[in-house]
């Protein structure tokens, strides 16, 4: 026996079909065409090697140079015995939201998110 829906009370709005249909295409060809694009990139970037330009026709359409910016998590999975070695313990100033909400609930339903959930394909 399914559960009873805990939101099945909660306020809702009719709203235009052609709109979500046409949201839920766009999501889809989104998501199609991100996949694209990193197909796409990965084959580019193995053609780039080691150079910091890709030109076309002579002209320069991309750069690709290195950045002072470093994927340390991934550093960390590949070689934890070598990093572990170099993980220092910070003291930092944090906000205490829940404490804040509890002080202040009327200002902080101002700033509460909402997320938009897709629960059925048209």
């Amino acid at each position: 026996m399914p559960l009873p829906d805990k939101h099945a009370n909660e306020p809702t709005v009719e709203v235009d079909r052609d709109i979500v249909k046409l949201m839920q295409e766009a999501k889809a060809e989104a998501k199609r065409w991100k996949e694209e694009y990193e197909r796409l990139r990965k084959k580019f970037e193995v053609a780039l090697g080691d150079a910091y330009a890709a030109t076309v026709d002579g002209e320069k359409v991309f750069t690709y140079r290195p950045k002072d910016a470093y994927a340390e998590a991934r550093l960390r999975e590949d070689y934890p015995d070598l990093t572990e070695h170099y993980v220092e313990w910070a003291y930092v100033s944090q906000f205490n939201f829940d404490k804040f909400k509890q002080a202040h609930p009327d200002i902080a339903k101002q700033y509460q998110s909402r997320q938009l959930v897709e629960v059925k394909t048209l």
